[in-house]
């Protein structure tokens, strides 16, 4: 039986529609996420759904792994439920001590400075430059102490580091691994290498708002096969998600397919709502959100989540490409209403998970004018120095005047 909760929504919804269509409003805008997922990945996931017996079977899995790893360059992969699961087998890799200390961006999602607290460890925020939102390789050497022993070092955006080289190189004088986390950024490259081959370990996310979509899932890569073992280890040791979770996860690929890419989403996403509006999934729960580490944490990818993700990397290339042209979109609005251009470093290739520009405060406020102007949802990660969480990180001023001011603006249009 359908909730009423989900019928007041879906006609919430439907009534909306009616305002902006009687208004001159558009319906329906290009959305932040659920673009790069196709008919092909609705077809997949309703296979799976109807036919259960190899949820858990490692051969698509390996398969995945073993493809991810030709595709990234990289000679191991380990694949997870999460780019935060990946952390934390990057973090078990290294083989830290608890209290040792990791510096990471204090412009961060709230998911990596857990990840190293549940391994006993110690988040130090390190403030950033406000041209590809990464760290100050000037910043970081200020920051490392006696117990630094790691460096995190992201690619934001899917824009590669303004002080990439910088900062490995600082790593190297002071004996520091480097975690790369490219959580926005699977398929950027430098100087021809993929990011995350640089550092000593990386993480890849291929959650439902990043460059690839199995709704919720991640990669964790190594070049070193003595590192590569003790992730192995970690993989080897994680319990796979109950059969409930990958249902929920399985039917979210239709919700989202529905509600944000097919061309008459406008009342198929209430349809796909009512039926499977209650399994809607949420990244950050509310454990996480309070940093604690939820009961599921730290599985596994199962097969049908893998069958998704080896489908979604025979597209990545072509829609990398399709957000860099759309990025020459927002590089021309940029020009006309002076603002600066997202910074693309030389010899740089980014993918553009987002389009970053740092517009004045009340426009960041107030999204209406993207909508109506644009016909885009305006995307305004970050909310607070630790997204989702709001506040500043006095440490941090540039990152405080990113949260202030830094809206994004999708990539994959419709």
């Amino acid at each position: 039986m359908i909730k009423p909760w989900l019928i007041r929504r879906a006609a919430q919804h439907q009534l909306g529609n009616l305002r902006n269509l009687l208004a001159g409003e558009p319906v329906t805008v290009a959305p932040l996420g659920g673009m790069n997922l196709d008919r092909d990945d609705v077809d997949i996931a309703r296979r799976w759904l109807k036919d259960r017996h190899d949820w858990f079977d490692r051969g698509p899995v390996e398969q995945y792994q073993a493809e991810f790893a030709r595709w990234n360059g990289s000679r191991h992969a380990f694949a997870v439920m999460g780019g935060r699961v990946a952390l934390s087998a990057c973090l078990h890799a290294l083989n830290l001590a608890p209290g040792d200390e990791v510096i990471l961006p204090g412009y961060t999602c709230v998911v990596v400075p857990n990840a190293l607290k549940y391994a006993g460890l110690t988040p130090v925020y390190c403030d950033i430059e406000l041209e590809t939102y990464g760290l100050d390789a000037g910043v970081v050497e200020a920051t490392i102490t006696p117990r630094t022993r790691a460096i995190i070092l992201h690619h934001l955006y899917g824009l590669v580091c303004r002080d990439y080289e910088a900062i490995l190189k600082l790593a190297a004088r002071h004996g520091l691994a480097v975690i790369e986390d490219c959580a926005h950024a699977t398929g950027a490259e430098y100087r021809g290498t993929k990011v995350g081959n640089r550092g000593t370990v990386a993480f890849y996310s291929s959650e439902q708002t990043k460059v690839f979509n199995t709704v919720q899932g991640g990669v964790a890569v190594t070049n070193d096969d003595a590192l590569a073992e003790r992730m192995r280890q970690y993989w080897e040791r994680a319990p796979y998600p109950t059969e409930g979770h990958v249902q929920k996860l399985l039917q979210n690929v239709l919700l989202q397919y529905y509600g944000f890419k097919h061309r008459q989403r406008w009342w198929l996403g209430d349809l796909m709502d009512l039926i499977y509006g209650e399994s809607r999934f949420v990244s950050t729960t509310p454990e996480e959100l309070q940093g604690l580490q939820p009961d599921d944490y730290g599985c596994r990818m199962p097969a049908p989540i893998a069958a998704l993700g080896l489908n979604q990397m025979r597209k990545l290339d072509r829609y990398n490409a399709q957000r860099r042209e759309t990025a020459r979109r927002w590089d021309a609005w940029c020009r006309e209403q002076g603002y600066q251009s997202a910074t693309v470093v030389p010899s740089s290739l980014p993918v553009f998970l987002r389009y970053p520009v740092m517009v004045e405060s009340e426009r960041k406020q107030d999204r209406a004018w993207a909508r109506n102007e644009l016909r885009v949802d305006l995307g305004v990660w970050f909310r607070g120095s630790v997204h989702p969480l709001e506040g500043f990180l006095p440490e941090c001023p540039r990152a405080a005047q990113a949260v202030a001011s830094c809206v994004n603006f999708p990539c994959l249009l419709s």
